[in-house]
């Protein structure tokens, strides 16, 4: 059974009716920050949490976290992450995120860097050139705060509200 690090992004206010709700689905390690809950669960608790969530926006997998101040410190730390325990090599991946407080302001620019990074990952894993991304769609989204970067895979799809 694998842990993850879950994050459950929500409107600025929620934060404790979404830990409330966690709480009650025996989560575990539940961290409110300001405009989502982080949390451990297993795959049981990820799909519990994608079910059973009323005030949450979805249901994030962080596959990493790490420091990046240039455009090569990111595109590093997104390389380094294991994408290839989610994203085969015909599905399509997708990034998008925000920028907060961060040297790394272009949200466009961070979006093409994290894109690049996972393309780099998986065609050294999957051993191919070219991905058609004609299969499931993986939504990766990041997070930049004060330099501070979280990569996550999206697990709901449309939005739990």
């Amino acid at each position: 059974m694998n842990n993850y690090e879950l994050v459950i992004p929500c409107l600025l206010g929620l934060e404790g009716p979404v830990a409330y709700e966690l709480r009650k689905m025996d989560a575990k390690n539940i961290k409110p920050q300001n405009g989502r809950v982080i949390f451990d669960g297993s795959d049981k608790m990820l799909a519990r949490a994608n079910i059973c969530s009323r005030y949450g926006e979805r249901v994030l997998v962080n596959l990493g976290c790490f420091k990046a101040e240039s455009f090569d410190e990111l595109f590093q730390g997104g390389r380094d992450l294991p994408w290839e325990h989610w994203i085969g090599r015909e599905d399509a991946f997708p990034v998008k995120g925000s920028c907060v407080n961060s040297k790394l302001m272009s949200v466009p620019d961070c979006q093409s860097i994290i894109k690049k990074a996972v393309v780099e990952r998986l065609k050294q894993k999957y051993s191919v050139n070219w991905f058609e991304e004609t299969g499931t769609k993986y939504q990766i989204q990041f997070l930049i705060l004060k330099n501070d970067v979280s990569l996550m895979i999206d697990t709901t799809g449309v939005p739990l509200h």
